[in-house]
């Protein structure tokens, strides 16, 4: 990981801290200047994997105000009591998701400068040590560990009613309950059950739910339809579950839909040509008069999604995966939310990620996505994450009416290429919910998994270039440090090709070395530079043999030469170690 800390202003601890954080496996620190110029900046904090501030300074005050805030890395700011009443917001939040605060009533004062804010964008932390700074900065984005993730949706399935949270909850955790599973949170008054939330951060600590009097549970196991009046006023949603040999998972899919607090909903199954035992799974669910089953020849995952399309009723389609699960509230949430916001085309949020060996994580997407920013996202996120989260999107009916149906070329990443098209649209309008509604189960990357992947962001990238053109996939900040659109378009071929640990002979190598050659002769020299080093890398890797010859890091780094570097970093001065 890549911390970028920006000191304008230097603490008591501040520098042991910072040693504390570059002393540990696998952490990079650079150190920028608080009044260093925002333009000679930008290549280090892009670079970085998380940014923390020490105090406000004139860098910081610059980076709010400009284009490239929403596309930095999260950020931390550390500030001390004087420095509250000058904080430069609204536009803080672009940028900062955390606030360092010394004390609970600096960090009071903060918070009701964050109450416009939505609950899941911007948090404040206060107290701390340098341990404390370095566990922080080095914790996955998503703010909560994933483990407590996972404890609160387990407390909220032995919730029911109104809820009175005690001890020292997560922040989120209000916001969860009430958004994700329909609870009504209270501070005071009568109460249904209590959640005992103490020593987050003990060894053991101690999570409870406490029954203070009886009442009917949040939501049943099995739903029952709901009675035409109760459902009066709310349009029809289509839950749509594409599904392929998923036996093992298609019943706990179907059994979160069927327990959605949404009053007005059909779940339209489509089994594309299963030959285990899918079929006898969803035949278990089809007293439920809301289930709709169709078994069609095996055609491919977009071939299932659009006979899904043709065949749903509803004005809104809701995409769930057959081996995914969504919270109870999840599409009662989202329709609500799209009514607040005077509408919407895709609504979508962020997720749990829950890997084989049981951890789990958070992914988080955002931020919005306004028409204008669409693809230059999408073009980012081919190399760090889809900037929609496609198993947690309820989409309206007629967009693909306007868009169009899923691609067949596309058996992978066909959600992906949509989002291209949506793109080029100019016109989607994109809702975006900072809470968990989905808990998505990934499988390990095997390697024609991985071909596929890089196989899939090439033909991806062709698509988008194809459909927006080169110039529009620029982001802010390659646009403020004059990168060419070559630049910016190999730079992410050769960082997703090499992070999955693609084999030299996959011909998404050639097409980043294409862009690459083309941005020698583009834009100043430090850009022709960046493309001269990246085609270095790129025939180094080559040269190595690719991941056969030697394993690699997330960043296509040698492990055994990581872990080098990293040891090399641990035993040298942190402040004497700066990138600018």
């Amino acid at each position: 990981m890549h911390v970028a800390v920006i000191a304008a202003r230097q603490y008591a601890n501040t520098r042991q801290w910072v040693r504390l954080l570059a002393a540990r496996v696998g952490i990079q620190v650079s150190l920028v200047k608080g009044d260093a110029d925002p333009l000679a900046a930008l290549p280090t904090l892009r670079d970085a994997d998380r940014l923390w501030f020490e105090g406000t300074g004139p860098l910081l005050k610059a980076l709010v105000r400009g284009p490239a805030a929403g596309w930095l890395p999260r950020a931390f700011l550390r500030i001390a009591p004087d420095e509250v009443d000058g904080l430069p917001v609204p536009d803080l939040w672009r940028l900062v998701r955390t606030v360092v605060a010394p004390d609970a009533r600096t960090a009071e004062r903060v918070r009701l400068l964050i109450t416009p804010t939505p609950a899941g964008l911007a948090r404040v932390e206060w107290g701390g040590d340098a341990l404390d700074f370095a566990h922080w900065v080095g914790t996955p984005a998503g703010d909560l560990r994933g483990d407590d993730w996972a404890v609160l949706a387990a407390l909220a399935e032995r919730c029911c009613g109104r809820v009175r949270l005690t001890g020292n909850p997560p922040p989120e955790a209000a916001e969860f309950l009430s958004v994700a599973y329909g609870l009504e949170v209270v501070d005071d008054g009568p109460a249904d059950c209590r959640i005992l939330w103490q020593a987050r951060a003990a060894e053991q600590p101690i999570y409870r739910v406490e029954r203070l009097r009886d009442a009917a549970g949040p939501s049943p196991s099995v739903a029952p339809p709901a009675p035409d009046g109760q459902a009066a006023g709310w349009p029809l949603v289509s839950a749509v579950v594409p599904t392929h040999n998923n036996e093992d998972t298609i019943d706990r899919c179907l059994a979160c839909l069927r327990r959605q607090t949404y009053p007005n909903l059909e779940i339209v199954v489509i089994n594309d040509g299963s030959t285990d035992g899918t079929a006898e799974r969803v035949a278990q669910h089809l007293d439920d008069p809301r289930v709709r089953y169709f078994d069609k020849p095996h055609g491919g995952t977009p071939v299932a999604r659009n006979h899904g399309i043709a065949e749903a009723r509803g004005e809104w389609i809701a995409w769930l995966d057959a081996d995914d699960e969504a919270a109870p509230n999840r599409i009662l949430a989202q329709i609500q939310a799209a009514r607040r916001a005077g509408g919407a085309d895709v609504i979508h949020s962020d997720g749990l990620l829950l890997w084989p060996d049981g951890a789990v994580k958070y992914t988080r997407r955002g931020p919005d996505l306004p028409p204008e920013t669409l693809p230059a996202r999408c073009m980012a996120g081919i190399a760090t994450g889809s900037p929609v989260l496609n198993t947690s999107t309820t989409i309206r009916r007629d967009l693909y009416d306007r868009i169009g149906p899923y691609n067949p070329a596309f058996r992978y990443g066909q959600d992906y290429e949509f989002w291209c098209r949506c793109a080029a649209a100019g016109d989607v309008r994109f809702l975006y919910m900072p809470v968990p509604l989905v808990t998505v189960h990934r499988a390990w990357y095997t390697p024609p998994r991985r071909w596929k992947a890089l196989e899939s962001s090439m033909h991806i990238v062709r698509r988008l270039v194809e459909v927006c053109g080169e110039e529009a996939l620029v982001n802010p900040v390659a646009r403020d440090l004059h990168e060419s659109p070559p630049l910016v378009i190999g730079r992410i071929l050769l960082r997703i090709a090499i992070g999955v640990g693609g084999s030299v002979e996959n011909p998404i190598f050639g097409d980043a070395e294409q862009y690459l050659r083309r941005a020698l002769g583009q834009g100043p020299n430090r850009s022709r530079q960046d493309a001269a080093d990246l085609l270095d890398r790129l025939e180094t890797y080559r040269m190595r043999g690719g991941p056969d010859a030697s394993p690699t890091t997330g960043r296509g780094q040698p492990l055994a030469a990581a872990g080098a570097e990293a040891a090399a970093a641990a035993r040298q001065p942190v402040l004497g170690r700066s990138h600018l």
